[in-house]
C-alpha cells in the first residue's frame, strides 16, 4: 500500500520540521514510513564553518507508537557530513533529529515518553 505522504507527514510528524516523508508501506501488520532529513548541511561548531559534503548515509529503524493495532516503524535516512577543515577534531557529523529520536536510539521520543509513564 502506497499512501499520500503529506497525510502521513501531518499525522505522524506534526511539529517535526526536520524530516520529509518519502514513502509509506504497509504489509503483514506493520506500517513502515521512510523519511529523510531536510537540512542542506550542518554548521560545524568546532571548525566554525558550514559543511554540505555528504560522507555517508545509514538507515536506522525506529519503533514508534502503534497505529490502529499495527506496528509502526520509521526508517530514517541519516546523512553523515564531513568537515573540510584540517584542524577539525571530529571529521564527520551525523545530522541531528532531536525532536524525533535521541542519537543511537531504537525508539522514537514519543514511544520512550509513553513507555516511561
Amino acid at each position: 500500500m502506497q499512501a499520500d505522504t503529506s497525510f502521513w507527514d501531518s499525522l505522524v510528524f506534526d511539529g517535526i520540521d526536520e524530516v520529509d516523508v518519502e514513502a509509506v508501506m504497509a504489509a503483514f501488520g506493520t506500517v513502515e514510513v521512510v523519511v529523510r532529513g531536510r537540512v542542506a548541511g550542518l554548521h560545524v561548531r568546532t571548525a566554525r564553518r558550514f559543511s554540505d559534503r555528504v560522507h555517508d548515509r545509514f538507515q536506522p529503524r525506529l519503533k514508534d507508537l502503534p497505529l490502529v493495532d499495527q506496528r509502526f516503524v520509521i526508517r530514517l535516512t541519516v546523512r553523515r557530513f564531513i568537515c573540510g577543515s584540517v584542524d577539525c577534531r571530529r571529521r564527520t557529523f551525523a545530522e541531528p533529529f532531536s525532536r524525533l529520536a535521541a542519537p543511537h536510539a531504537r525508539f522514537t521520543t514519543r514511544l520512550n515518553h509513553a513507555l516511561s509513564e
